[in-house]
């Protein structure tokens, strides 16, 4: 505990008080955020070491190759015309490849219809290619004309990525709901499954940093996250982010 003791006298009396603090939920927080972020830190290196190899294995490797055969068509585009032909056109669908890989890539990392087209078309995006995946039907409720600025819209992108990441994961699923809208100066969203559901007291799994993630991330713009769920009801993620004036138009 943390005490604070005070005193002070007016014309005809002497005044007192203090303040008392819980440091142990202080304690707790303090406690959490560092696991979060040894256990971020340890998924930011994963994640790096997962890009590269993907570079690796998608990129640099059939780049050497369409080398390789750059050399070897120059070298025999007079004498063999048309084996170079064919060589050329192996080329070209290994070209194709390449390019299909680097989309992927790119936009594992970020989506660049966040970018190019806003929020509401990268969230289509997201959840039609979570239906696809997963086999799970996934609704979205959004006002097409809604826009964020930076940085909340991809809060609001990572947000609902992280939870249907977590409804994939383990929520068992046969439906899935998202809900974005504005109200009274804030961007509100929810997350809403009618899968297996779990209790929110129940204490943290080892290396489950999916819910924490969640609030993080609300945290860190000011707003706030209700989890509402119950072992066999299903699970419901409640966000609200406020906005300042200039960050939202319609």
């Amino acid at each position: 505990m943390d005490a604070s003791i005070f005193q002070f006298k007016t014309v005809d009396k002497k005044l007192s008080g203090g303040t008392l603090r819980n440091l142990a939920d202080l304690a707790w927080i303090h406690d959490e955020r560092g696991a979060f972020a040894a256990a971020a830190n340890t998924i930011r290196e994963q994640e790096k070491t997962r890009v590269a190899r993907e570079l690796h294995d998608e990129l640099a490797q059939p780049l050497t190759a369409l080398k390789m055969d750059t050399i070897w068509v120059r070298d025999n585009l007079v004498l063999a015309p048309e084996a170079a032909a064919a060589r050329l056109g192996e080329m070209v669908e290994m070209l194709d490849r390449t390019v299909a890989a680097t989309r992927r890539i790119a936009s594992d990392l970020r989506p660049l219809l966040l970018d190019d087209l806003g929020l509401v078309p990268a969230v289509e995006w997201l959840v039609s290619k979570f239906t696809q995946r997963c086999g799970v039907v996934c609704t979205l409720a959004v006002d097409d004309a809604l826009e964020l600025q930076e940085p909340y819209a991809t809060a609001v992108f990572r947000i609902i990525q992280e939870s249907l990441a977590n409804v994939a994961k383990h929520a068992g699923a046969s439906e899935v709901a998202v809900t974005i809208e504005r109200q009274r100066g804030a961007v509100t969203l929810s997350v809403h499954d009618n899968g297996c559901g779990f209790s929110p007291a129940a204490p943290r799994k080892p290396q489950s940093l999916g819910i924490m993630g969640l609030r993080e991330r609300a945290q860190l713009l000011k707003g706030k996250i209700i989890i509402e769920s119950a072992p066999g009801q299903g699970t419901c993620v409640q966000v609200s982010i406020p906005l300042p004036q200039v960050g939202l138009t319609q």
